[in-house]
Order: structure tokens, then C-alpha cells, then sequence
């Protein structure tokens, strides 16, 4: 592909926006010291109290040394707790304090209103529109999946 056909293609349309919209979620986690891989994982947490941390690398396909050192930051700022499960102790869950829901709400807020800006000047069917043709191009390229969190 030439650097003028790049710069009009979907591949980069797509990643513009994806850039774009990390950039502004970065800014307004910033004030919180959080990263918007430790949101998506608080974000579970929030969804699913007591999530085992197997299952949440296994949903967000990383490695078991990123997601302790993302889950050692939300603990570290008191955001969730990990616990050994009491019937199988290589089983660690994780579940969310007072903090975390605060924060939890508080981004929840802030996500809204970056999506809100996103899609300002589209209509409802072309939001949805939207959201349908970025599923599809996702599951052009083999990932399917229910979109539930993967992350870079």
C-alpha cells in the first residue's frame, strides 16, 4: 500500500480513532495515577466481585506477569483486594473496596462523556451503524469474541 492510499484506508482511519479515544481516556485517568489497563480490569472486577485472577488474564489474554503487576498497582492503591480462595489455595480472586467503586463510578462518568464527544454530530442509527462495521471488522480479522475487554 502507498503512503497515499495508507492515508485514506480503513487500517488507518480505525487506529486514529482507537488512538484518539486511548488518549483522552489516558488524560482523565491520569488524575487517578491509573492506567487504562488497570481501569479494565477494575472495570471486571466492578462487573464481577471475586473474579478469579485466572480468568481475567484468560478474558483479557495477557500474561500472568502483566496481570500481577497491573493488579499489584490497583492493590497497592487500595482499588481491590486480593484473596486466596479458602478451598484451593493457588486460586487468587479479586475483589473491589469502597475505593474502587468510588473510582469505578467516578470513570464510568468520565468514559461516557469521552463517548459522548466521540460520536457528537451522530445520529443514533449511524452510532450504531458504527459500533456493527467496527464488530465486523473485528470479526473479519479472527477475533471474535464478545469485545469483553481484550486489551493491547
Amino acid at each position: 500500500m502507498h503512503e497515499a492510499d495508507y492515508l485514506t484506508s480503513m487500517i488507518f482511519w480505525v487506529k486514529r480513532a482507537y488512538l484518539a479515544a486511548r488518549k483522552s481516556m489516558d488524560q482523565s485517568l491520569s488524575e487517578f495515577n491509573l492506567t487504562g489497563s488497570q481501569f479494565e480490569i477494575l472495570r471486571h472486577v466492578l462487573n464481577q466481585d471475586g473474579i478469579e485472577l485466572r480468568t481475567l488474564q484468560e478474558r483479557l489474554h495477557i500474561s500472568s506477569a502483566t496481570i500481577t503487576r497491573l493488579v499489584d498497582g490497583l492493590v497497592g492503591r487500595g482499588f481491590v483486594r486480593r484473596v486466596i480462595n479458602s478451598e484451593d489455595a493457588r486460586v487468587k480472586q479479586l475483589f473491589v473496596t469502597a475505593l474502587g467503586q468510588a473510582l469505578g463510578k467516578e470513570v464510568h462518568r468520565r468514559a461516557a462523556e469521552i463517548e459522548a464527544r466521540m460520536v457528537s454530530g451522530f445520529s443514533p442509527a449511524e452510532q450504531a451503524l458504527a459500533k456493527e462495521f467496527c464488530a465486523r471488522m473485528v470479526s473479519n480479522l479472527g477475533e471474535g469474541g464478545s469485545g469483553e475487554g481484550e486489551m493491547e
